[in-house]
């Protein structure tokens, strides 16, 4: 897409600041208020109508981004928009929704999330990783097949919490949707039997 009008999507919150690198200074539309009485869903959908593309990021759960209007309900119009998803668990989204885009798995951002899935770290790399995630990102907002490609390639490090987000980092376009779904319909057989994926 050549230059396309931007809308980015990212709730305030501290914690997630360092995503600010990502659009800063580049002329796009920033909406940081949370949902709610100042942030009506109506604002919301003419702002997501208005746009080519939208950026999402912030702090999210496999049912949509925080503290905004990301969820089930507004599916339909983000099947007409280029789209980047950045929270964790915005893969579990995109693939209930058959969306496409540039889009993350679980993404550690925090000390605490490497706690979790028992990966030892300091304060320091876990900000050189969100550092280095978010430098990448904002200088490969162009085309989103270069974006996945360039932080897949050079998002690196012996860090564990770098190594961990880079396996979780994915793209998919229409055609790798409808190939998606050519698999699904083998699953289920013309007569309501398990298909060839029953097998495998």
């Amino acid at each position: 897409m050549k230059n396309p009008s931007t809308l980015v999507l990212h709730p305030d919150d501290r914690s997630t600041d360092f995503l600010n690198q990502i659009y800063d200074g580049k002329g796009f539309t920033v909406e940081t208020r949370h949902k709610g009485k100042d942030y009506s869903k109506k604002e919301f959908i003419q702002q997501v109508k208005d746009h080519d593309r939208i950026i999402m990021m912030g702090h999210g759960y496999p049912g949509g981004l925080f503290m905004s209007y990301i969820d089930s309900t507004v599916v339909y119009l983000l099947r007409e928009k280029e789209c980047i998803f950045i929270w964790c668990n915005a893969d579990q989204f995109v693939n209930r929704y058959e969306l496409t885009g540039f889009y993350t798995g679980m993404f550690i951002s925090e000390v605490g999330e490497a706690n979790w899935f028992k990966i030892e770290t300091t304060q320091a790399h876990v900000d050189n990783s969100n550092e280095f995630f978010s430098r990448l990102v904002g200088e490969n907002l162009d085309n989103l097949v270069k974006l996945h490609s360039v932080l897949k390639e050079n998002y690196m490090s012996t860090c564990p919490v770098i190594q961990f987000n880079n396996d979780r980092l994915y793209y998919k376009d229409e055609e790798s949707l409808l190939a998606e779904q050519d698999l699904e319909d083998e699953d289920i057989g013309p007569a309501g039997g398990y298909g060839l994926a029953s097998h495998i």
